[in-house]
C-alpha cells in the first residue's frame, strides 16, 4: 500500500487494504487476549485496585517494548509532531477510558458496559467516514457493524434482563470510554507511517505518564503484600494483553483501518464467555453460538466493504 495524504495534507496516512485471512486472524487473536484480560484482572484485583492494575499493565507493556526496541536496534520516533499525536492517543486510549470505565462500573453491570462499549464501533465508522479518505461508509461496512452489534446484544441479553439497566451517569461514562477508544483508533492512522513496534512503545510510554500519577492519586498501587497469583496475572496483563496486543492493534489499523480494528470490541465479550467456559467450566448457551455467528458474519461483510 502507498502512503496517501490526509485531507489536510498535514501527515502521511497509510492506505488500507482488504483484510486477508491472516489479518482476520490477528483481529481474533487480539480479541482473545483482551477477552482473557477479564479473568486476569479479576485475579489481580485480590491485591490491586482497578486504576492501579491499568497503570501497571501499561507501564509493564511500555517497559517490555522499550527493551525490545533497544535490543533490536529499533529507534523511537524522533519527530516532535508524531510525539504530540502519541501524547493525545495515549490519553484517549488509556487514561481517559480506563478512568471512565472504572467509575462507570459503579452504576452499570459488566454486561451493560460490554454493550455500551460496543457502540464505539459506530463512532469509528462515522469518524473514519469524515476524517479519512479510504474508510467511507458504504452498505457493507454499515451492515457488518450493525450485525456485530446485534451479536453483542444477544450475548449479554440474559444479564441485562436479570440485572436491568444502570443509571444514566454510568451509561454515559462507559459510552464515553467507547468513543475515546474509537477516536484513538482513528487518530492512530495519523501515525501509520511509523513502524508498529516503536509507535506502540511511544504511545504506551505516554499512557504510563498519565496512568501512574492517576493511580497514586486515587489508590495505593504499591502493595508489598501482593500475592504471587495477582503478580503473575498483572505480568500477563502487561506483557501479553497490553504490550503484544497493542503492537498487533497498531499493525491492523495501519493496514486495515480503524473500522475493521474497532470490531474487536465485538470479539472481546465473546472471548470472555469462551475463556470462562474453558477455564472456569461455565456453560455456553445457544444464544452465545448465535452471537458468534452474527459477529463473524459482521466481520466478513465489513471486510468486503473495504474492497
Amino acid at each position: 500500500p502507498m502512503a496517501v495524504p490526509s485531507p489536510r495534507g498535514a501527515s502521511r496516512v497509510q492506505a488500507i487494504r482488504t483484510a486477508t485471512a491472516f489479518d482476520v486472524g490477528k483481529l481474533v487473536f487480539v480479541g482473545a487476549l483482551w477477552g482473557l484480560s477479564f479473568i486476569l484482572m479479576s485475579l489481580a484485583l485480590d491485591s490491586f485496585g482497578p486504576v492501579s492494575i491499568a497503570a501497571w499493565r501499561i507501564a509493564l507493556a511500555a517497559l517490555m517494548l522499550l527493551v525490545i526496541c533497544l535490543a533490536t536496534g529499533r529507534k523511537l520516533p524522533g519527530d516532535r509532531e508524531d510525539w504530540g499525536k502519541m501524547l493525545v492517543i495515549g490519553a484517549l486510549n488509556s487514561a481517559l477510558p480506563f478512568f471512565l470505565i472504572s467509575w462507570g462500573l459503579q452504576f452499570v453491570s459488566s454486561a451493560e458496559s460490554a454493550l455500551l462499549l460496543a457502540t464505539g464501533t459506530f463512532c469509528s465508522l462515522i469518524l473514519s467516514h469524515f476524517i479519512t479518505t479510504d474508510e467511507r461508509i458504504n452498505r457493507a461496512r454499515a451492515i457488518g457493524v450493525f450485525l456485530g452489534f446485534c451479536g453483542v446484544a444477544m450475548l449479554v441479553l440474559d444479564d441485562l434482563v436479570d440485572r436491568g439497566f444502570g443509571g444514566i451517569r454510568g451509561q454515559l461514562a462507559v459510552m464515553g470510554a467507547g468513543i475515546s477508544y474509537a477516536v484513538s483508533s482513528v487518530m492512530s492512522r495519523r501515525i501509520s507511517h511509523l513502524p508498529s513496534l516503536p509507535a506502540a512503545t511511544g504511545i504506551l510510554a505516554t499512557g504510563t505518564c498519565y496512568m501512574l500519577p492517576l493511580a497514586f492519586w486515587l489508590e495505593q498501587p504499591l502493595n508489598a503484600e501482593a500475592g504471587t497469583t495477582a503478580l503473575l496475572a498483572l505480568f500477563a496483563l502487561g506483557v501479553f494483553a497490553t504490550g503484544l496486543a497493542y503492537v498487533i492493534r497498531l499493525n491492523i489499523i495501519r493496514y486495515n483501518g480503524a473500522v475493521f480494528m474497532s470490531q474487536v470490541g465485538y470479539l472481546v465479550p465473546l472471548f470472555g464467555v469462551f475463556w470462562a467456559w474453558l477455564l472456569l467450566s461455565e456453560a455456553i448457551s445457544l444464544r452465545t453460538l448465535l452471537a458468534l455467528g452474527a459477529i463473524c458474519l459482521g466481520i466478513v461483510i465489513t471486510r468486503r466493504g473495504t474492497r
